[in-house]
C-alpha cells in the first residue's frame, strides 16, 4: 500500500513551539515546502525530506509527533534499493513508531503508517509477518475493515515480490482475505478490485492455473470496456498478459483478440523495434555450447493484421547456421500487436535481433 504523505499542521506547530532561533525556523519552512513541491511534482523528494527531518527534529524536539511524521516522510522518500537503505528506512519508521506509541494509546490509528513501513522494510520475512499482523489487527480493532483489507493486499504484494518467496502461503492468505472483502463490499470498477485481480492472476499463473488467471484478467478488461470510459495502463497490461496465457494454452484465436485490442490502444512506431506480446526463447544449439561459441541473428518479418509473424528473412547472422535455425523456429511463434491504419489492421514489417551468449 502506498503510504500517503503526512502533512504537518505547520501553523499550529509554530504557535505551540516557541522557537528562539528564527534562522532554524525559516530554514525548516523552506526545506519542508521544497519537500511538498517535490512530492507534488513527482520529483526526487529524498534530499528535501532528509533536510526537513534533520531541521524539524531540532525545531520540535525528539519526542514530538511532528518529528515522528517527518521521520515517516523521510523513510517514504527512501527506497528499498539496497540492504543499507532498507535498514535505514526501518530505523526511521521504528523511530516514528516509538515516538507515537508513547504519545498515543496502543490502539491509535496514528500508528498505522509507521507500523506498515516497518513491515515493508523488515530485514526478515518472519518479522514482517508479525508487523503486518499487528497493523491489520489494529485496523480491525478500530472497525476500519477497508483499511485492514488494503493492508492485507499490501502485505500480499510485499511477500509476493520480496523475501525470496519465503512466505508464499502467507501472501496467498492475505490476498484471499483482501479479495473477499473487496468482492463483497466494493464496486466492480474499484481500483482495489483491479489490483487484487492482477495479483490473484499472478499467483494463479505461477501455479499454472491458467484458466483462473484468464478469468481474473478478463474481468479487468470487461471493467474497462463496460464501466470505464477511458483506456488505462492496467487495461493494456491485462490484454498483454492474456495474449501470453492464451498462447501458453494453445488458444491463438483468443490471443488474437487481445493483440488487436492492444494495437488499437498503442500506435505503431516505425522508428523503433516492436515489442512482442508473446515470445518463446530460442534453444541454444548444443554444438555451439560444446564449442563455447556465441553469436546473433538479425531478422526482418511481416506482422500480419492478426499479430502473427510471417515471411521471416535473415538479414545478418554471426556464429553459424545453427543459430539461424533456432532463431527462426522461435520467432515464428511470437505474437505482436498489429499495425492500424485508418481504423483497420494492416500488414507491417519489423526487425529483431536475437543474441546467443554463453555466460
Amino acid at each position: 500500500m502506498k503510504v500517503s504523505t503526512l502533512v504537518l499542521c505547520l501553523g499550529l506547530a509554530y504557535s505551540n513551539y516557541a522557537v528562539a532561533n528564527e534562522t532554524l525556523n525559516a530554514d525548516f519552512k523552506t526545506a519542508y515546502q521544497n519537500y511538498l513541491t517535490a512530492q507534488q511534482g513527482d520529483e526526487n523528494a529524498y534530499p528535501f525530506a532528509k533536510q526537513a527531518y534533520t531541521l524539524g527534529k531540532q525545531l520540535y524536539g525528539p519526542t514530538s509527533d511532528n518529528t515522528a511524521n517527518l521521520a515517516t516522510n523521510f523513510a517514504n522518500a527512501l527506497k528499498n534499493k539496497s540492504k543499507e537503505s532498507k535498514a535505514e528506512r526501518y530505523d526511521l519508521f521504528k523511530s516514528a513508531y516509538n515516538i507515537l506509541a508513547k504519545n498515543h494509546s496502543e490502539n491509535s490509528l496514528i500508528l498505522v503508517d509507521s507500523l506498515t513501513g516497518m513491515a515493508n522494510s523488515a530485514s526478515t520475512a518472519s518479522h514482517a509477518v508479525d508487523l503486518y499482523d499487528q497493523v491489520i489487527a489494529l485496523a480491525k480493532h478500530n472497525n476500519q475493515f477497508k483499511l485492514a483489507a488494503d493492508l492485507q493486499l499490501a502485505a500480499a504484494k510485499d511477500f509476493a515480490y520480496s523475501h525470496f518467496g519465503r512466505k508464499h502461503l502467507t501472501a496467498r492468505k492475505y490476498l484471499k482475505q483482501a479479495d473477499e472483502y473487496y468482492t463483497q463490499n466494493l464496486p466492480e470498477n474499484s481500483v482495489e478490485r483491479i489490483k487484487a485481480d492482477f495479483l490473484v492472476a499472478a499467483f494463479a499463473q505461477g501455479k499454472k492455473k491458467y484458466n483462473k488467471a484468464i478469468k481474473r484478467l478478463n474481468r479487468i478488461v470487461n471493467v474497462f470496456d463496460n464501466a470505464l470510459s477511458f483506456d488505462h495502463q492496467a487495461e493494456l497490461s491485462a490484454h498483454s498478459k492474456l495474449v501470453h496465457l492464451y498462447e501458453l494454452k494453445g488458444q491463438s484465436e483468443e490471443a488474437t483478440k487481445h493483440c488487436i485490442a492492444i494495437a488499437k490502444m498503442v500506435p505503431w512506431n516505425e522508428n523503433q523495434e516492436q515489442t512482442p506480446l508473446y515470445r518463446e526463447n530460442p534453444d541454444y544449439p548444443l554444438s555451439k555450447v560444446k564449442q563455447g561459441r556465441s553469436g546473433y541473428v538479425q531478422m526482418e518479418f511481416d506482422v500480419t493484421p492478426t499479430g502473427f509473424v510471417e515471411n521471416i528473412s535473415v538479414l545478418k547472422s554471426v556464429g553459424g547456421i545453427a543459430f539461424e535455425k533456432e532463431a527462426l523456429k522461435a520467432i515464428e511463434k511470437w505474437r505482436y500487436a498489429p499495425k492500424f491504419e485508418d481504423g483497420r489492421a494492416v500488414l507491417a514489417k519489423t526487425k529483431v535481433q536475437l543474441d546467443f551468449k554463453i555466460r
